[in-house]
């Protein structure tokens, strides 16, 4: 009898909405926006492509002879490339490796990226940080006056 994965929390690509699919799932419908998304990692060992779009709730690997030939690539658990990606925009939500046979072309969002030493990088935009929904609330300036009255209040003479 096979064992069975414990269930596994994922994130909508098209509405952020986290919920908890079984650990064997390869897709599923959003329970937040009721439109289907593709929950298992996605394996590239040949080409695959041009294709408008490649999105996954899991990692993205491309193999040493894989090629994806993609305009816009959303992996929130990841990228993986040994082999080419050619696309147009990259998303992920988790950490981008490059390996050292890896060709990259394209723009860039992700938390972190390693590039290992061989790995070569097409001209593009890089955008690395925390994610969009877990990065920190911005400060806010601290009150310079705060004797000062206020726009509704009449100052007292």
């Amino acid at each position: 009898m096979a064992r069975s994965l414990p269930p596994k929390t994922v994130q909508c690509y098209h509405c952020d909405h986290r919920f908890e699919v079984g650990g064997r799932a390869q897709s599923t419908s959003c329970p937040g926006c009721n439109k289907p998304v593709m929950v298992a990692d996605q394996v590239i060992d040949k080409q695959r492509g041009p294709i408008r779009e490649l999105k996954t709730c899991g990692k993205i690997i491309v193999k040493k002879r894989g090629r994806l030939i993609c305009h816009h690539v959303v992996a929130h658990n990841g990228l993986e490339c040994e082999g080419i990606v050619d696309a147009q925009t990259v998303l992920s939500r988790q950490p981008v490796f490059l390996g050292k046979k890896a060709n990259f072309k394209g723009d860039l969002t992700a938390p972190s990226v390693e590039i290992t030493e061989g790995a070569q990088i097409q001209p593009s935009l890089f955008a690395i940080g925390p994610p969009i929904d877990e990065s920190p609330p911005p400060e806010q300036p601290p009150d310079e006056t705060p004797d000062a009255p206020g726009p509704d209040e009449k100052e007292s003479s």
